[in-house]
């Protein structure tokens, strides 16, 4: 239900910025399944995990915290201290103390602060993987000393305003949110 809820926010995401977001989004969901693949098999000799979903989660919602326009190494990176130090150090699913996904970022973010901040403008070189032009967000323009006036709610409501991957459309997180409540 979880993934099924995010649905509308990945396609935003992908229409907004386009292959990268896709390329973001299918390296951190395979390099967290595959992290927790290993640890299972050759650190806890248990059996395998993947079919309870939670790596897929895990990588679609640290994919949702990143910028379309990180480096595949650094997705890679923030997904192995997401499932290795963010869910399994802690014993797996359930046992973690902080959510994991947020462990890679803060991770990425201490790391990697230039690329962690640099948000690529929506809807502009969407469909050819290649550098982006990049622009402040919202809450960028407001901690700046922007004038409040000049932000477009219906733009932050539909996905065309820069950001992480998972931020940048209001409607697509309420209709994720009014599925899980349904269900």
């Amino acid at each position: 239900n979880v993934i099924i809820a995010l649905i509308p926010a990945l396609a935003v995401a992908i229409w907004t910025f386009g292959v990268d977001a896709l390329w973001v989004i299918a390296v951190s969901v395979c390099a967290c399944m595959l992290t927790e693949w290993l640890i299972e098999r050759f650190m806890f000799h248990r059996p395998c995990t993947l079919m309870n979903g939670s790596a897929i989660i895990t990588g679609l919602l640290l994919a949702f915290n990143l910028p379309s326009i990180l480096p595949w190494w650094m997705v890679v990176v923030g997904a192995v201290v997401a499932i290795g130090i963010g869910k399994m150090s802690f014993g797996g699913l359930g046992c973690n103390i902080w959510n994991p996904a947020l462990v890679g970022r803060v991770f990425l973010l201490i790391s990697f602060p230039v690329q962690m901040t640099s948000w690529p403008l929506p809807l502009v070189n969407r469909w050819a993987y290649a550098d982006a032009t990049t622009g402040a967000t919202t809450l960028g323009i407001l901690k700046m000393g922007g004038d409040p006036s000049s932000i477009d709610l219906w733009q932050s409501a539909t996905g065309a305003i820069g950001g992480s991957l998972g931020e940048v459309s209001a409607i697509a997180l309420v209709i994720g949110v009014v599925y899980l409540l349904a269900m």
